[in-house]
């Protein structure tokens, strides 16, 4: 299907209607900072997913840190091409949140569909104006009806060609917001430079999205994935490339970095994720892990009992201290935990340690 560009005047109206309005909504209703409840400086955004029927590792993680953590997106909505969300709201979960004080809770649409991201799903939804606007329509009125404060967009893998539409979504989304101060957060693939050619990066405009979103996730991880070649899930030089773009775009207060509570165990045959929990007991069982100085990152090589190599990359305690420290250099708004459930006590001590004011020493 050919894809006509937008003319240059709508997206100048559009701009102007819903590019430069950054309402974010605090307690009182006005418009404000989200700044943390918990006693950290930075804002812990934790992303509560359920990967199988009663699969309740997010829930017991939000039960044990809820004090830790600012603002709860739920994983939860799936858009069809046309628009249509499906999903429930975990209404214990919610209800948890607000009983602890959480400051902010969003509702999470994404196009995960079949096991997979849906390219097709995304391409449909944003290039026909009328199915863009019946999933603002359906967006606003979900946050309405179930009490959430906003929206965490994750659409992933749109067309580079889809481009201008996704911005124009974005800015007609955040005026549908506007009137109430409802939260708009947008997830973003992680990139060094702006390629709009590039399949994956390509549609996501980080100066327009910086502009009209309140919070921006990058998805500092999956440098290497569970589909490719073995290695570090976020080393710390290509988190320091994609943040040296990311300030010159996006206001350094809008930003979260996103830090991964996982890694992977590649295999001839394929890869598998390792939790953070699981990963060091995993090491431990084969001699201990290695460390690589390059990419700050943790290791592990092993044969398994039938001698079949395994490679293991994942984050530790050292790993993430790194990943914080850029949080503070930089002056970012905080962190993007994926997901809630995978991390232990070592990962919020660390969390704890680093974004604590008194521990921000120089920035």
């Amino acid at each position: 299907m050919k894809i006509y560009q937008p003319g240059v005047f709508l997206m100048l109206m559009l701009l102007l209607a819903g590019g430069l309005c950054f309402g974010i909504k605090d307690d009182s209703g006005q418009n404000g900072n989200p700044y943390s409840v918990n006693r950290l400086e930075r804002t812990v955004l934790g992303y509560y997913t359920e990967d199988y029927p009663g699969d309740r590792l997010s829930y017991h993680s939000l039960v044990r840190n809820h004090d830790r953590v600012d603002i709860t997106a739920f994983f939860n909505y799936v858009t069809d091409g046309r628009g249509n969300i499906a999903g429930q709201p975990v209404r214990e979960a919610i209800e948890l949140a607000e009983r602890k004080n959480i400051k902010t809770t969003l509702m999470l649409v994404h196009n995960f569909h079949g096991g997979k991201i849906d390219r097709d799903r995304a391409h449909e939804v944003l290039s026909k104006a009328s199915n863009r606007e019946n999933l603002a329509r359906n967006i606003l009125s979900l946050v309405k009806e179930n009490g959430f404060d906003g929206v965490n967009l994750d659409l992933e893998f749109v067309p580079p060609g889809d481009r201008p539409y996704y911005n124009i979504f974005l800015a007609g989304l955040k005026e549908l917001f506007k009137p109430y101060g409802y939260l708009l957060t947008v997830s973003v693939p992680a990139k060094t430079w702006d390629n709009p050619g590039n399949q994956w990066s390509g549609a996501y405009d980080y100066s327009f999205i910086g502009q009209t979103a309140d919070l921006v996730a990058l998805m500092t991880y999956d440098e290497h994935w569970s589909g490719g070649v073995p290695g570090p899930i976020a080393s710390l030089p290509w988190m320091r490339q994609v943040l040296d773009y990311a300030v010159r775009t996006i206001p350094e207060s809008k930003i979260l970095i996103g830090v991964a509570a996982y890694g992977y165990d590649w295999a001839p045959d394929g890869a598998g994720t390792v939790r953070w929990y699981r990963a060091e007991a995993l090491a431990a069982e084969h001699g201990g892990a290695g460390w690589d100085d390059r990419y700050a990152a943790p290791y592990l090589i092993y044969y398994d009992e039938g001698g079949t190599r395994h490679e293991v990359w994942y984050e530790n305690k050292s790993s993430l201290s790194a990943k914080l420290d850029l949080v503070n250099s930089y002056n970012v708004a905080g962190i993007g935990i994926w997901r809630l459930g995978f991390e232990d006590e070592d990962f919020w001590e660390t969390v704890n340690w680093k974004l604590e004011p008194q521990n921000n020493l120089g920035y």
